[in-house]
């Protein structure tokens, strides 16, 4: 089994939060032992042109192709993406999409659905069409650097308590599970539950800190009230790795603070996939 490391600190889907960029470094640098890291070459942050449907769409397709090249070359069956903003997992997700096809479901932690298209974003943010882009809803440009792009039915939404009403009427209308905070804390197995029954075999986790308490996680943007405890999450996971094989976490959004932080996320990534650090 192949794994590998992918350090992408893409910042221009924010527009403006430097902040993400280091955040990825922080996270690489403070984990010790992680395995083939892969470190995506990205423009450092600067002033974005206002204007265009994505903001520092030039930049942003430029990296991902430069994402598609590195896991061509590399071939991982299981992926480590510590991310800057949330359309960095569009190369990992896809690529375990080609990988696995039908089998593979996908479960979106983020406090948004992120499903906001070119033409529904009011400001231009690829991180808030992330889980469109990831649908293949972000435009052409965007989709050709993808390797395959999911199916709503693949996708699962946890601890989201925010909408849009374009994102909204998506979700309503393809019928995408999405749980809230309270439902995950009163029965963390309820997403492993409903992804097996549906009949998926592998799962990719998307993270965005956000979906965290920053009560116990103080790593995310300001977010809406309510966001899960830590140790529910661990929970979560730990019971879908019980009955599917997780083949991919990613990392996004990730704001350097503390070093409990970056141990925290060391303990997610152990939990997510087992033996991926190495002593």
């Amino acid at each position: 089994m192949k794994d590998i490391t992918l350090v992408f600190p893409q910042w221009q889907g924010s527009i403006d939060n430097e902040a993400l960029y280091h955040g990825a470094f922080a996270l690489a640098e403070g984990i010790h032992g992680l395995p083939s890291v892969q470190q995506v070459p990205t423009a450092p942050f600067r002033e974005l042109e206002p204007g265009g449907d994505i903001a520092g769409k030039n930049d942003i397709i430029r990296q991902l192709h430069e994402v598609a090249s590195i896991l061509e070359r590399e071939q991982p069956d299981r992926i480590l993406l510590l991310g800057g903003d949330c359309s960095t997992e569009t190369g990992p997700v896809s690529w375990m999409s080609r990988k696995h096809g039908k089998n593979l479901a996908l479960i979106w932690f983020d406090a948004h659905p992120d499903l906001n298209t070119p033409a529904s974003s009011k400001s231009g943010r690829l991180q808030g069409m992330a889980l469109s882009a990831v649908l293949g809803n972000a435009g052409k440009e965007i989709t050709e650097t993808m390797f395959e792009p999911l199916h709503p039915g693949q996708v699962f939404c946890a601890g989201t308590r925010t909408f849009d009403p374009p994102e909204l009427e998506f979700i309503v209308s393809r019928k995408i599970p999405f749980f809230g905070p309270g439902e995950l804390e009163r029965d963390p197995a309820w997403p492993a539950k409903q992804i097996t029954k549906a009949g998926f075999s592998k799962v990719y986790i998307h993270l965005d800190v956000d979906a965290v308490n920053p009560m116990g996680f103080k790593h995310g943007k300001p977010a809406p009230p309510a966001g899960l405890p830590f140790g529910n999450i661990l929970q979560i996971i730990e019971e879908v790795g019980r009955r599917t094989e997780i083949c991919g976490l990613g990392i996004t959004e990730f704001h350097p603070g503390s070093e409990r932080g970056i141990e925290k996320a060391a303990t997610l990534i152990e939990k997510t996939l087992p033996g991926f650090i190495s002593n």
